[in-house]
């Protein structure tokens, strides 16, 4: 905390932005008369991603990045929800009507837990809801001119699961039929030849539906940076912790004074959107933005209680889903299906109730797909033991 105050004081002075950084341990004290707050966390760091990625690969479940859903998106909530739901609680007494951008993953359960067990509006963000305004990625995605695009597209589904319902050509003209001979994506071709929308963070796509989910490497006692079919690898702890030691470096370096600070050394891009978003609420410029909120009818065959991910107007009268129709029946059938599993895994993590969190795991199409119930509850028992120092509420009542 303290290097990045320092490198923030630094940037600030590097920029003349007129700001002023304070940092604290405690976190009511953080959210003092707040008007917005992001919450990025990882409760047990890489170690513990690395075990949600592991534990179930013994067992035959193989996912790349076991962030969302199956057996590891499961765990990550358990880890997740009591912190923030601390956070909703804190900002109940201090700031109710603050707005809580959550970017932790996973998103869906996340935000669900706090929109239920909470009296603060939160909304779900991820650098993959972005993609329906990114024109540079989406013309070099379909092979086309993308200043010809009308962005942003209408989107729908649920975080990491979400498509693009519709994509048109600026004089009107349907954009799906022109681009789908130039697709070279096998899993992206596919969605958009059979359910007719563009799947825009395609790599999740895969965790949600077990058939897509292969080795093509033998796997010998470690999942991590296998390959799996359509050229994805599994998520590697080692190249993880690289990453990380890489900005740690570079943060301590320049917050010392050791090297000259270059804003172009930072990470930039069109990904992060609550900066826009929260400018889009105080300047009611009724944008839209791709948000995850409590669908409310937004998408007319999931449920209403569910978070999904859709096309948000965004301005002072809050942020407001557009009502973007169907999903795809099929697509509709199989999101259904996660929303009930996060639905379990939500009341599980705040209650502490194995009963319930075990039912979660019955209800995880990919754990449905490999696993007899037994396997399933050794399963659920082992993956709790391993995070237990985490997990306080499940061995509490024991």
């Amino acid at each position: 905390m303290k290097v990045m105050e320092r490198l923030s004081k630094k940037i600030i002075e590097k920029t003349g932005a007129d700001l002023k950084v304070e940092t604290t341990m405690d976190q009511k004290e953080s959210l003092v008369d707040a008007d917005f707050v992001i919450t990025s966390i990882g409760v047990g760091g890489n170690e513990a991603w690395g075990l949600d990625i592991e534990i179930p690969a013994k067992y035959g479940i193989y996912m790349p990045v076991g962030d969302t859903v199956g057996p590891g998106g499961i765990m990550r909530a358990f880890r997740h929800i009591p912190v923030l739901i601390s956070v909703g609680k804190n900002l109940e007494e201090v700031s109710p009507k603050a707005i809580v951008f959550n970017y932790t993953n996973p998103v869906t359960a996340n935000t669900m837990a706090m929109r239920k067990y909470t009296k603060i509006k939160a909304y779900g963000l991820c650098t993959c809801s972005s993609i329906p305004r990114n024109r540079k990625y989406l013309g070099g995605s379909l092979g086309i001119d993308p200043n010809d695009l009308a962005l942003p597209a209408l989107a729908g589904g649920i975080n990491h699961c979400a498509a693009i319902l519709e994509l048109k050509f600026k004089d009107g003209r349907d954009a799906f039929p022109v681009v789908k001979d130039k697709i070279r994506n096998p899993v992206i071709s596919w969605v958009l030849e059979n359910y007719g929308i563009f799947p825009y963070c395609w790599t999740h796509w895969l965790e949600f539906f077990p058939q897509l989910c292969r080795l093509e490497e033998e796997y010998k006692g470690r999942l991590q940076g296998l390959k799996m079919k359509y050229n994805v690898h599994v998520h590697d702890m080692i190249r993880e912790e690289e990453r990380v030691k890489k900005w740690e470096a570079l943060t301590e370096k320049v917050s010392a004074g050791l090297e000259e600070l270059s804003l172009d050394a930072l990470p930039s891009g069109e990904a992060i959107e609550v900066v826009q978003i929260i400018e889009a609420i105080l300047e009611n410029r009724n944008e839209i933005f791709v948000v995850n909120t409590l669908n409310n009818g937004a998408i007319s065959n999931l449920p209403n209680d569910s978070v999904v991910e859709v096309s948000c107007v965004v301005g002072r009268y809050g942020i407001k889903p557009i009502q973007v129709g169907k999903l795809p029946e099929p697509i509709a059938a199989t999101l259904t299906n996660h929303i009930e599993a996060q639905k379990l895994t939500v009341d599980a993590a705040v209650t502490g109730d194995r009963d319930i969190a075990y039912k979660a795991f019955l209800q995880d199409p990919q754990i449905a797909a490999k696993l007899t119930i037994e396997e399933t509850k050794r399963l659920l028992d082992e993956m709790l033991s391993a995070h237990a120092k985490y997990l306080p509420q499940f061995f509490e009542k024991q």
